[in-house]
């Protein structure tokens, strides 16, 4: 595990399970169930892009979008601002992962990242993805849940860093990103409707699931144990 937190804060380190404030809840009987399509996903369907012209003109315009999405992002991922802003937090965050990945180059990865995670995880495989040292890394399998991928301001960023958004190059069998469209943080739960294919067709598959985790549909918990998941996670092993 890339373990960050304590990058960002001095006195947060890994801790015991007595010493943990938000043990893992057991879900109630029958409380886990698969996602059923609603009247926003029928909505959605039929509607396809027509609504995102308007949107996006509108973003260009006003930027009101970007204003909406740093204030969520601040409130909801506290840390984003501080890792966008400083540098070197980013890089000694991107480098707790980089460090792991190439570690373990050699062996079949599957990457999982939850939430900001999810930013720095792609963040991490586009830079290997161009770089000259590390030419030939591949990673198998991407995953990510509760993502803010879709964020206006996210994207800005990573259009920034990278000039467009895309399939990480280095990522050859797949990318897979879980939704709860009721989980507050991944306010855009579509990423493919932004984030092209890579070199190797590999293009961003977008799976709706139900958080079922108490008050907290963006628990990483919660996503953990989603029938989806666990289905997707048994067909990679």
């Amino acid at each position: 595990m890339a373990y960050y937190a304590n990058i960002y804060y001095a006195d947060v380190g890994p801790i015991t399970y007595t010493e943990n404030k938000e043990v893992y809840v057991e879900a109630e009987q029958g409380a886990i169930k698969p996602y059923k399509k609603g009247m926003f996903d029928r909505l959605r369907s039929i509607s396809e892009n027509w609504l995102d012209t308007p949107i996006d003109e509108l973003e260009k315009h006003s930027d009101l979008l970007s204003k909406l999405a740093r204030s969520v992002s601040k409130k909801i991922l506290g840390d984003l601002g501080e890792y966008y802003s400083n540098s070197n937090r980013r890089n000694q965050t991107n480098d707790r992962l980089k460090d792991l990945l190439i570690e373990h180059q050699h062996d079949e990865i599957i990457l999982i990242s939850h939430s900001m995670g999810t930013i720095v995880a792609y963040e991490v495989l586009r830079e290997l993805g161009r770089d000259k040292e590390h030419q030939g890394f591949v990673l198998d399998h991407f995953i990510t849940m509760g993502s803010p991928l879709g964020l206006t301001v996210v994207k800005g960023n990573a259009i920034g860093n990278h000039k467009n958004l895309r399939t990480p190059s280095c990522v050859k069998g797949s990318w897979t990103n879980f939704s709860d469209p009721q989980d507050f943080v991944c306010l855009d739960a579509h990423l493919a409707d932004d984030y092209s294919a890579n070199s190797f067709s590999i293009k961003v598959k977008d799976v709706m699931v139900c958080n079922d985790y108490p008050n907290n549909e963006h628990k990483s918990y919660g996503y953990l144990r989603t029938p989806e998941f666990s289905t997707h996670l048994a067909s990679l092993l």
